[in-house]
This record gives C-alpha cells, structure tokens and sequence, in this order.
C-alpha cells in the first residue's frame, strides 16, 4: 500500500488555489479551440508554457503526440496552431467508453471502499455515509479528506496484525466521522474511548486527534500531536506524522496570506514557518529515502521556496524536476505549476544551473508590450553575461539561437540575424532549436522584402524532414510571404507546397483577383476550395459592381453544390445558399425582386433606385459577406491583412444608399427608403454597421430631417422616431 495518497490533495489544492491565469493567454492547454498562440518555434509571442514544452520535448528526445485524426489538411480549416494541437494534448486524454463502463469508472472509488468498509464489519449507516460523500466543496487543507484518504487509513487498519476486529472498526468508524468537517474533538474522544493509549490502537488514536486539529486549523496542536507520533510503534503513524509535520509547516506559512478568495500576498506570509518546512522536508527524506511520500514531500520543497519567494532555489528545484520529467502529461502539469510560480515572477530572470527556465523566461523578455506586467527587457549584454550558463547546459546552439533572436526582436536588425544565421543543408528540421533558427532568417528576409531569398527559403526548408505543425508553419510562412511580395498565384500552382485550405482560403478571399478566384473554382480543386472561390467571386463581384461577371459566374453553382457544417467545421461565412434569396424577407411595405432579377436590372441600368436598395436589402437579410471567424482574423493576419488584386471599387450598402438619396430622379419610395436604412445604419450604438464609412451625425440628422419634413407622412418617416 502506498500511502503517498493520504493529503495529497493538499498540494494540489494549494496549487490549485495559486494558479493564477498566465498573462500570456486566456485559456488553458486543454480548450481544444482555445486560440492561445503556439507556433511550433521558440519565439517570443508563444505561451511561456508552449515554449517550455517546445524545449523540454527536445532536450529529452519526447516526442509531442498529435491529435489523431489528423484532419485532411486540403479539406479542412481547423487551426493547427493552438496550444492544444501543437502541445499534442489530445493524445493524452481517455479514449471515450461507452456508458457502462463510464458508470463502473466513477464508481470504482466508492466500490473499493465500501469492500474495504465491510471487511472492516462498519455499520450499514456508516457505508451509506461513504456512498453518498461528495469531496466537490472541499477546499485548501481538505481536499484531501476524501476517500482515497479514507482507503489508505482502511488499508492501514487491515494490514496491522497487532490490532483486534473491535479497534479496526472503531477506528475505520471514526476515520470517516472525519469525513465531515464541522466533526468536534469531543465527538470523536467519545466515538475512540475504548481504545487503550498504548500500542498500534492507541498511536492510531492518537494520529486521528492530531489530523483532526490539522483539518481544523489548529495548527500548533496538530503539530505537536505529530511531533510526539514520530517515533511511535505503528510505522505507518511514524512515517506519516513525520510527513504530516511538513503540511503543518506549509499551511502555517500561508495561513495569514489568503485573503477571502484564495489570492495569496506573499508580504503576508510567515517565511519562518516556510523555513520550518524545508527542514522537515530534509528530515523526511533523510529518515524515509524509500517512503510514501517522496514525491509529494519533494514538491513541497517548490511550495516553501515559493513562499519564502526564494526564486534562486526555487527554479533550481522546478529545473531538477524538469530534468526528470519524460512524461508528456507529466510535463504538461509541471509547466503550468512553473509558469505560474516562477515565470511570472518579475524577480526571475536567470538561475545557476537553469539554463532552459532562463531561455523560456529571456524569450519572454523579448516580447513588444511594455505594459506594467512586462518583465525587464532583454539587453545584449545581459545575454552575453549568461553564455556560460548555456555552455554549462551544454546549450550551446540555444545561446547562438537566443543572440539572433535578441537581434531580430529587440534590435530589430533583420540584416544581422541573415548574417548570423546561415541557411541549415540538414535533411531534418524536427530539432527545435534548429527549426526555429530557421524560421528566424525566413522571418528577417521578408522584413528585408528580400522575398524571392525568402521564398526559396521557405520551399527548401518545405523539402526536409519535419513534424506535421513545422510543416504547417511553413506552408503559412510561403504563403504570407507570396502575397507580401505580390504573387498569391503562386500559393495555388500544381506544385504548390501551400497544401492546407485554412491558408489557401485566407488568401483567395483577400489577395485573389477574379481570374485566380474563377480558376480555382475548377474541378481540379477540393470541393471545399471550389466553393469557397465561388463564393469569394460571386460576393466580391456584386460589392464592386460587376454585375456582368456575376451573372456569367453564377452559372458555375449547378456542379458546386453549398458545404454542410458540422460540430468540427464551419461554413457559415461561405454558404452558397445565400445567392438563392428571392427578396420575400424584405421589410413590411418594400417589395424586392429575387437577387437574380435585382442583379439584371443593374446589369442594365446601374442607377436603379429600387434595385440599389434591393441590393442592400440582400446584405442586410443574408448577412453575406467575404469574411473570417475570430480565430482566422487574429491567428492569420499575415494573409487577412495582405493587398488586393481584385480590380475596382468596393462598395458597402450604405454607399448604394447615398447614391439613392444624391439621386434627383429617385422615385420617393425608394427615396424615403434609402434615407430610413441610411439612418438606421447607426442604430442603436451610434456605429456605421453597413460600412466603414465615419458619416457625422450632423449628416444624420439632415437626412432624419428630410426624412421627417420634405417626405412627412410617408410610411418610412413615420416608421424612424430618433436618429443616432
């Protein structure tokens, strides 16, 4: 038995408590959609933890599993950039199970227990106090006054051959009258009074006093209660005392430092207590070498030295753990325990003998924002102060990597890093540490717009051997550098290494002209790319007026058929079936035509009053628009932000709705019409929702007066009562 579960949940609560959320991002490894930054190179803008996973993997030889299924990179728009999928987290979750063997999972707990409590002959009202005990609302000290505690006080019970059936259900009995928080001493001096003070039952007794005190804050009787055990008879009361005395120690340090939510003030805490605890944590180890408790009494040490805000002896205890971590959930755990006790601290910067913390924590130090949370930037000569750290590390080639890094984000000298960095002939890039030097001259070449340097950079670099997410980098480096440098053609050439439709997709919508969009509308292309094309051509032609192509292009829908969503992707910015509108949504008392017949009409006569509004109309019922969800706006400015090739003006709805309002030959339906949208474009906020247009609120209320004066009586004055 090993009893390394009773209280363990006390570091974790503690933990737990502390984890304050990392100002690198709003959401944790585990979102599968969480849109926190984690390119598959070290750089700055990554999450401190993707970082740290990124080096750790590589001085280990780990390899990060990926999410399986892949998805069919030509097919599918799933970010393959966040933290879930570059970090492999999927890989480490339970394979679902059906729902009885769900049902056996969570009940093992109790099932277990329950066994143990018969053997132990408990009451029936006793084994029902198990059944329904839910451990939800423990907090700090008690979360770890629950039933894995429970049944490592039973198994204890059971094994002691010095202990008669009376004193082993006495004992099991008042264990778990410890289950309950608002239990008193007195209750249980009367439940435990047949015991005698003397041998296994009367050390056993005497344990379940002191862990009393303990679950009551009693913190100066629990410890003595432990002190007097640590020499008793009962070896797993001895053991367990010793260890329990470290727990004392620990929530003593933090006990005035919690204010009423958890949040810890470290001027608050008493350091000599934490003090206390280090040394009982050497005393532990040195009288247990093999005990229970090795592992939790080792991530204590973290605990002390983090109250203490030792940060010297802080990172040099993470990084020894670091360098016996092979475990991806393992380090995935640990990580984020790092980032949120050492790497936030604006006091860390560098450690003896913690030359990956400190490169995690220098690449923070490279990072633009100067906001207060910044910690100090990075100078040259402070980097060239730690190479003896790295050569220590035998980190040699993360050092060089760091001093093109400090070139690129902190002096911003593209050239240097070109210079610094020359272009690898290795036929394998899944290094870490090699990869990223790689990226970091791609990058500094097209800073310099040497893009035809940078483009062949790229497609070198696309020949070698890599992982799945490099791989997924490169192609978007190719394809931003290709749409910088004017040529989004080349991103969609039979050889094209830009596989992936998130990228492709991107780039069709802002820097194709009509003639790349139509071509990928072709049947060589995916389903999926040939709709999107179609409906990027279709949206863009009616918004620059192009009424002719439109007609001709919208032909092309008999052999593409709209994409179906589903739970795992998206097609809601590029359905088809918006084309298919027949005007019968329009506002009470304004008839359109179907978008087919609206779009002839301008064909012929492109100053149209009703046909010009009915246009609108199609945009403000379809909400159809060439757009991009969140994810794609933020994670993929490079392509969302490019220049346009697609020829001619642009126009919005509001635009159609001045012209119809300029126009003296307006017929005063569709007069009064355009003046109503035109000041309801405002509405509510007092922001253009038709446009980008910045139109003065003097002009608003002009067209509000016209509207209400020169056209009084009219259904729409009547219908608009503000302006905004």
């Amino acid at each position: 038995m090993k009893g390394v579960t009773l209280l363990a949940g006390v570091l974790t609560a503690l933990m737990s408590s502390q984890a304050f959320s990392s100002s690198d991002g709003v959401c944790g490894f585990s979102d599968s959609e969480c849109g926190m930054s984690a390119l598959p190179y070290l750089q700055p803008g990554n999450d401190t933890r993707a970082n740290l996973m990124l080096l750790q993997s590589r001085l280990h030889s780990m390899s990060l599993p990926l999410p399986h299924p892949l998805p069919d990179q030509t097919r599918s728009r799933i970010d393959p950039f966040t933290a879930y999928r570059v970090m492999g987290i999927a890989a480490t979750e339970g394979v679902p199970t059906s729902d009885s063997e769900e049902d056996v999972t969570a009940d093992a707990p109790y099932l277990s227990t329950l066994n143990k409590a018969k053997q132990l002959n408990l009451p029936l009202a006793i084994q029902g106090t198990i059944s329904t005990f839910s451990p939800d609302d423990n907090e700090g000290r008690h979360i770890s006054n629950e039933l894995s505690t429970l049944e490592a006080f039973f198994d204890v019970l059971l094994a002691d051959k010095q202990l008669t059936e009376e004193q082993r259900t006495v004992l099991a009995h008042q264990r778990v009258n410890l289950l309950n928080p608002l239990y008193t001493k007195e209750a249980l001096n009367e439940g435990l009074i047949s015991l005698p003070d003397e041998g296994h039952a009367g050390a056993l007794m005497q344990y379940l006093f002191a862990a009393l005190a303990f679950y009551q804050g009693h913190f100066d009787e629990a410890e003595s209660g432990f002190q007097a055990l640590t020499s008793s008879p009962q070896p797993w009361v001895a053991e367990t005392s010793r260890y329990m005395l470290i727990r004392v120690a620990i929530n003593k340090a933090m006990e005035n430092a919690l204010d009423e939510y958890n949040m810890f003030d470290a001027s608050k805490a008493d350091k000599a207590a934490a003090q206390l605890a280090v040394q009982q944590i050497g005393d532990y180890l040195k009288q247990y070498p093999d005990g229970h408790y090795i592992e939790s009494a080792n991530g204590l040490y973290r605990r002390a030295y983090w109250i203490m805000d030792d940060v010297n002896a802080l990172a040099t205890t993470y990084q020894h753990e670091l360098d016996n971590t092979t475990d991806v959930e393992a380090l995935l755990e640990l990580s984020d325990e790092i980032d949120n006790k050492l790497l936030e601290n604006r006091q860390f910067t560098s450690a003896p003998e913690s030359a990956p913390l400190t490169m995690v924590q220098d690449l923070k130090r490279l990072r633009s924002d100067e906001g207060w949370l910044a910690l100090p930037a990075l100078s040259v000569d402070e980097l060239a102060a730690q190479k003896p750290l790295f050569e220590q590390g035998n980190m040699q080639d993360a050092f060089s990597y760091l001093q093109a890094a400090q070139l690129f984000y902190g002096q911003k000298d593209y050239a240097a890093v070109v210079n610094s960095v020359p272009a690898t002939q290795a036929k394998d890039l899944t290094d870490t540490v090699l990869f990223s030097q790689q990226v970091l001259r791609g990058r500094a070449l097209v800073r310099l717009e040497r893009w035809d340097e940078a483009e062949a950079h790229w497609r070198q670099l696309l020949t070698r051997n890599m992982g799945y997410t490099q791989n997924q980098f490169l192609q978007l480096a190719l394809a931003e550098t290709l749409v910088k440098a004017g040529h989004p053609e080349r991103v969609f050439t039979a050889d094209s290494p830009v596989k992936n439709l998130r990228f492709r997709s991107a780039v069709l919508k802002v820097s194709a002209n009509a003639d790349l969009l139509r071509q990928q509308t072709g049947p060589q292309q995916t389903h999926e790319e040939r709709a999107i094309a179609l409906h990027t051509l279709l949206t863009k032609s009616l918004t620059h007026g192009d009424y002719t192509s439109y007609l001709k292009d919208v032909q092309l829908r008999k052999d593409i058929a709209p994409l179906v969503s589903s739970e795992n992707q998206s097609w809601n910015q590029e359905d088809l079936t918006a084309f298919d509108w027949d005007g019968s949504d329009t506002e009470e008392d304004y008839q359109c035509p179907a978008l087919n017949d609206v779009v002839t009409t301008l064909n012929q006569r492109p100053n149209d009053a009703r046909s010009i509004n009915c246009l609108g109309e199609f945009f403000l019922r379809t909400n159809n628009s060439v757009g991009f969800d969140w994810g794609e706006g933020s994670m993929l400015s490079g392509l969302t932000n490019a220049p346009t090739q697609f020829v001619g003006t642009e126009y919005n709805r509001l635009d159609g709705y001045m012209r119809v309002i300029a126009d003296p030959k307006a017929p005063p339906e569709d007069k009064t019409y355009a003046l109503y949208r035109a000041v309801n474009c405002y509405a509510p906020s007092g922001y253009n929702d038709c446009g980008p247009q910045d139109i003065s609120k003097a002009t608003r209320k002009a067209w509000f007066t016209q509207l209400k004066t020169k056209y009084k009586g009219s259904v729409w004055a009547d219908k608009l009562d503000y302006y905004w």
